[in-house]
C-alpha cells in the first residue's frame, strides 16, 4: 500500500510525488515542494504515480509508432479506486487521461500529454463459472481463454481477437472483431458482455448493463474511451471444443475467391471464416481460412464443407486453444526476430458493405505495391454477421439487404525499425485519399484502430445520426472533456 506521496521508479532513483502546481501545470516531487509552497496535494494511492522519464518514455507511444507524445505523469493503478481518484483529480485541474492497455491502435488514439493509466496492472479474473466470467479491464484475452479452457466442462469467450494478447477494456472499448473466433454466429466481443464496472470523467464508479444505466453501457462499449474507463467486465462464455479443423483455400482471381467465400460464410458446419490478401506478383493473392471446431469421436463433415467449392484445400487439425493462439506465435515470433514493437505500423482498417466489397477489392488490389503492406503485414477481411451486431457501436456500413458486412485491413508495417517520418507520411496520406474514396464511392465506414487522420467533421460524419447521442453522454459522463484526447472526436478545429 502507497501513500498519497506514491513512489516513482525503481526505489533507488525514486522521488516522490507530493501534488501538482496548476500555475506551472507540472507534478511536483518531494524534493520540490519546499520551493513550491502552492500546489495541489495528490490523493492517497493503492498504486503507483510515475513522472520519471523513463516510465514516462515507455508509453510515449503505441504499436503504429506514429505518434509520439509523452505524458507529464504514468498511472499503475493498483485498484479501480485508483482510477476513480486520478480522474477526479485530472479533472479538476485540466489534466488530459488516457488508458493504455497493449496499446495495440497505431495513432496515437491512446497517448495523452497529461496523465497515461496502464491498465495491465489490474488484470484479475474475478470469478469464473460455467456461464459468466469476471475480469479485470487489464487481463488479457488470451489468459482469460486459456482459464476458460481449463475448466470442467470446457469453456470459451464467445468471440476472440485474432491476436488474443490484446486486454479486455481495450477490444471492448473499440468492438472486438471476430479475428479467430465468432463473427458468423456470435457478432462482435462486445455483443457478449452482460455487465462493466466503469469509472467516468467525473470520477464516479459505476456499475452499467443493458437493465442499469443503459445509457453509459451503450456510450463506453465501442466508444473509444470517450465517455469512461473500463475497470472490470463480465464476460459471457459458451462450451469450447476440443479441436478446429481449418480448410486453407488459395486463389489468383477475384470472382471465384468471392464465390468460394460467400458459399462457406453460410454454409452449414463452417464456424469461423477470414482471409488473406497480398499485393500482385505479379497478380494479387487470396487465401481463405474456414475453421470447422468439434469434438472427437465425431468429426466435420469435410465433403459437404467443401462440395462446390472452386479449389482444393490444405487441411490443418489442431487442438482449440493451439488454434486460438496461432497469430500470438506468430507475433512473439517477429517480436524476438524482427523487432516488431519498433517496427512503424500505419494500418487501414474499414467496413464494407457485401454489395460493394467484391467490386472494392477488384479496384483495390492492383493498385497496391509490396511497400503498401510490407514483409511482415497483412491485407485481411473478417466477414461478420449483420444481425448479430447489437450494440450501438462500433459504427458499420448502412444495411444493403445481405446479412453480412465485412472488415478490411490493410495492416502495413515497415520494413526497418521507426521511427520513419517520411514512410509514416507517405502511408497516412495514402489511407486519407483510400478512405475518401471508399467512404465516397463504397459505403465504407472507419473502424477506429488504424492510421486514418480525421478531423473534428470526420468523426460528426462518422456518426451521423448517432452523433447527438453520443455528444450528450461526452457532456454527461465527461463534463471536463478529459478522457481519451487521441482520437480528436470532440476537438475544436
Amino acid at each position: 500500500m502507497i501513500s498519497r506521496r506514491g513512489f516513482l521508479g525503481a526505489a533507488a532513483s525514486a522521488a516522490a510525488v507530493v501534488g501538482f502546481d496548476p500555475f506551472g501545470h507540472r507534478w511536483v516531487t518531494e524534493a520540490e515542494a519546499a520551493t513550491r509552497p502552492s500546489f495541489s496535494d495528490v490523493p492517497p494511492l493503492d498504486g503507483e504515480l510515475a513522472v520519471d522519464p523513463a516510465a514516462r518514455q515507455a508509453v510515449a507511444t503505441d504499436l503504429g509508432n506514429i505518434v509520439h507524445r509523452q505524458p507529464r505523469a504514468v498511472l499503475r493503478p493498483g485498484s479501480a479506486r485508483d482510477i476513480a481518484t486520478m480522474i477526479r483529480f485530472c479533472s479538476a485541474h485540466g489534466i488530459p487521461v488516457s488508458t493504455r492497455g497493449q496499446a495495440h491502435t497505431t495513432y496515437g488514439q491512446g497517448v495523452s500529454g497529461g496523465l497515461v493509466i496502464e491498465m495491465r496492472h489490474l488484470r484479475r479474473i474475478r470469478s469464473l463459472d460455467g456461464r459468466y466470467a469476471e475480469v479485470d479491464a487489464g487481463i488479457h484475452w488470451k489468459d482469460l481463454a486459456t482459464a476458460a479452457y481449463e475448466q470442467s466442462p470446457r469453456l470459451t469467450p464467445p468471440v476472440l481477437t485474432g491476436y488474443t494478447g490484446l486486454t479486455v477494456g481495450g477490444t471492448l472499448s473499440v468492438g472486438g472483431i471476430g479475428g479467430i473466433v465468432g463473427g458468423l454466429r456470435t457478432g462482435l466481443q462486445v455483443d457478449h458482455v452482460r455487465e462493466l464496472e466503469v469509472v467516468t470523467g467525473t470520477g464516479s464508479i459505476r456499475r452499467c448493463s443493458r437493465q442499469q444505466q443503459p445509457d453509459l453501457f451503450d456510450a463506453v462499449l465501442g466508444g473509444l474511451g470517450q465517455c469512461g474507463v473500463i475497470t472490470k467486465a463480465v464476460i459471457e462464455l459458451v462450451p469450447a471444443p476440443e479441436r478446429a479443423r481449418n480448410f486453407v483455400l488459395q486463389y489468383s482471381e477475384n470472382a471465384p475467391f468471392f464465390r468460394d467465400l460467400r458459399l462457406l460464410i453460410d454454409r452449414a458446419g463452417v464456424d469461423h471464416v477470414y482471409a488473406e490478401f497480398t499485393a500482385p506478383d505479379p497478380t494479387p493473392v487470396y487465401r481463405i481460412h474456414a475453421t470447422a471446431f468439434y469434438d472427437p469421436p465425431a468429426t466435420p463433415d469435410d465433403a459437404a464443407i467443401l462440395a462446390g467449392l472452386t479449389t482444393e484445400p490444405v487441411v490443418e487439425d489442431t487442438p482449440y486453444l493451439d488454434y486460438v493462439l496461432t497469430i500470438d506465435r506468430l507475433i512473439d515470433m517477429l517480436r524476438e526476430t524482427e523487432n516488431w514493437d519498433r517496427l512503424v505500423k500505419p494500418w487501414y482498417d474499414v467496413w464494407l458493405p457485401d454489395s460493394t466489397i467484391e467490386e472494392y477489392l477488384a479496384e483495390l488490389l492492383p493498385t497496391l505495391t509490396p511497400r503498401d503492406i510490407g514483409t511482415y503485414g497483412a491485407g485481411l477481411i473478417y466477414p461478420q454477421r449483420r444481425d448479430l451486431a447489437t450494440r450501438p457501436a462500433p459504427r458499420r456500413p448502412e444495411p444493403d439487404g445481405s446479412p453480412f458486412v465485412y472488415v478490411v485491413d490493410i495492416n502495413t508495417v515497415s520494413s526497418t525499425p521507426g521511427p520513419d517520418p517520411e514512410f509514416s507520411a507517405e502511408m497516412l496520406e495514402r489511407n486519407k485519399r483510400l478512405y475518401a474514396h471508399a467512404r465516397q464511392s463504397y459505403g465504407a465506414v472507419l473502424y477506429p484502430i488504424g492510421s486514418v487522420p480525421f478531423t473534428a467533421r470526420d468523426w460528426h460524419d462518422h456518426y451521423g445520426d448517432a452523433w447527438p447521442a453520443f455528444h450528450a453522454a461526452k457532456r454527461r459522463y465527461d463534463p471536463a472533456g478529459v478522457l481519451t484526447p487521441g482520437p480528436g472526436i470532440f476537438r475544436q478545429d
